[in-house]
């Protein structure tokens, strides 16, 4: 996948493209990617994703934003596995939002030559949400591209959205947020340095800087990390370490009865199910006894996991 410049527009290539923030990277939009390819193959085109970074809300509306479900980092790596031909990320800001619906179409066509375009049934964009499917169908024939909307996907007579998603995961739920994400909850992020208490203590963790918004509840969880291209089975706290410090939000993995070297920069952390709460605890003794047992019980659910 070819992550495009502003300096690779205009395209020589026509384009089978969608649009959207790709937030939760849920089995809808994985319908919509597997249209775009199948038309993309079908004309001899190229695919294209066509992304926002942040999400619009978190610029027009912060207040009332919602919180995020995918990293930027995670997203290229699941286009990428879809083996998406070009991935345009739009840096969303004042300016931008400015743009009428008729430009972002005629941008479309003009820069990143869409000529196919392929979108969800609520589909909205331009300044102040004037474009919807109705308004870029009027603009088919004079833009000189093709519409093709993809209805809501239900699973269970439940309907799939980023919103669903961010509920279940707000409460912790990961095994039901991955049923309808269709593929396990997962989170990337640059690794950092931590206070090496873990290290200290017998449980050296890996730590990576989740996004401050991220759509998650706290606590401890069971599942893996994936560094050096390697996955391993890992205990994860998602939080604010209130024994330690309380400050920093972090995740921090520690890899079940294995000592790893770092050659990453990245790690991704794969989330199966949650097992309790993050607590302050009196002493680090007590930690210690916790995280062992955290291990244990994490051994159990790997066990039927795998």
């Amino acid at each position: 996948m070819v992550i495009l410049d502003k300096k690779d527009l205009p395209l020589k290539e026509e384009t089978v493209c969608t649009i959207g923030s790709f937030d939760g990277f849920h089995i809808g939009h994985k319908k919509i990617l597997e249209k775009v390819k199948r038309r993309a193959k079908e004309t001899n085109r190229k695919s294209l994703v066509v992304t926002f970074d942040p999400h619009p809300k978190k610029v027009l509306n912060p207040e009332n934003a919602p919180c995020t479900i995918t990293d930027m980092e995670t997203k290229k790596e699941l286009l990428e596995k879809e083996n998406i031909d070009y991935l345009f990320i739009i840096k969303f800001d004042k300016s931008f939002s400015k743009i009428s619906a008729k430009d972002f179409l005629k941008f479309l066509t003009d820069k990143l030559k869409c000529r196919h375009i392929v979108v969800g049934y609520d589909w909205q964009f331009g300044y102040k949400k004037e474009g919807n499917v109705f308004f870029a169908e009027r603009y088919e024939k004079e833009l000189g591209f093709k519409l093709e909307i993809v209805e809501p996907i239900l699973k269970d007579d439940i309907r799939v959205s980023s919103t669903l998603i961010r509920e279940l995961l707000k409460k912790g739920d990961v095994e039901k947020a991955s049923y309808f994400l269709g593929r396990k909850y997962c989170i990337k992020g640059k690794i950092i340095k931590g206070n090496q208490l873990g290290q200290k203590i017998g449980f050296p963790t890996i730590n990576i800087k989740p996004p401050e918004d991220l759509c998650l509840k706290t606590g401890v969880y069971v599942g893996f990390i994936k560094i050096n291209k390697k996955t391993y089975p890992a205990v994860i706290n998602f939080g604010y370490r209130p024994t330690v410090d309380g400050k920093n939000l972090v995740i921090e993995a520690h890899i079940i009865e294995k000592s790893v070297d770092i050659k990453d920069e990245y790690a991704k952390i794969i989330f199966l199910s949650r097992i309790r709460d993050e607590k302050k605890f009196e002493s680090i003794e007590d930690l210690k006894t916790q995280i062992a047992e955290d291990i244990k019980k994490a051994k159990k659910i790997l066990e039927v996991a795998v």
